[in-house]
């Protein structure tokens, strides 16, 4: 057997991993391993993760990422991180909840790590709308910045057991709904570019992704 390394997040956008099943007995780096013993969690942020990359001829054109935080640690609220060539912004109804979430999840996600910069930023405090249906897509609007994510492809159960984020194992589930179509406009003006967009054996994975139910623990 090839000893491919698994990157946990694709694997978990791609559906590779499923509720229930986790990664226990899986060993990421090809074969098998013996389950760990358990470990006890405390719950860390309950709500939802919309987020899309969109791409033209293959480079990263923007990236956001979309939070309604229903429950965490540091309150509720709802956020908006966005990236462009042009500079990285950071929204928040509630600025501690979304610099706590930037700076804790965001930056660290593949996604955040694929592009070519990650600048220092201060968190601007706006009224941040959000709306996310499973069946249609989700949207962000705050500011002068916009978000759609749409034509949703498939919905199914995905959830890891071990998800690091910096060295600390985290435990993450949620209904994931990738997505044909996004948009990310600056100022009125659409970033250019699109999602990307696979199949795998009739499975879709999308660099744009809805997500329901998300939970996070630690």
């Amino acid at each position: 057997m090839p000893n491919i390394v698994v990157n946990r997040r694709r694997a978990l956008l791609a559906g590779l991993a499923t509720a229930g099943a986790g990664v226990m007995g899986v060993n990421v780096m090809g074969g098998t391993a013996a389950a760990d013993p358990y470990v006890t969690r405390k719950p860390l942020l309950a709500g939802a993760n919309p987020f899309v990359t969109l791409y033209e001829e293959g480079r990263p054109t923007a990236y956001a990422s979309v939070w309604r935080v229903d429950w965490s640690r540091y309150g509720s609220g709802a956020a908006l991180v966005v990236w462009t060539p042009g500079g990285l912004r950071v929204i928040g109804d509630e600025p501690r909840l979304a610099r706590w979430i930037e700076e804790h999840f965001v930056r660290h996600f593949d996604e955040a790590k694929a592009l070519p910069s990650w600048p220092a930023v201060r968190v601007e405090r706006a009224a941040v709308h959000v709306r996310i249906d499973p069946v249609r897509g989700a949207f962000a609007g705050a500011g002068d910045l916009t978000v759609r994510i749409g034509d949703p492809l498939d919905a199914r159960p995905v959830g890891i057991a071990d998800f690091p984020i910096q060295g600390v194992s985290h435990g993450l589930s949620m209904q994931l709904v990738p997505c044909r179509s996004a948009s990310i406009t600056v100022g009125g003006v659409a970033v250019p570019g699109a999602p990307a967009v696979t199949w795998n054996e009739g499975r879709p994975s999308s660099s744009a992704v809805t997500t329901v139910h998300e939970a996070w623990s630690m």
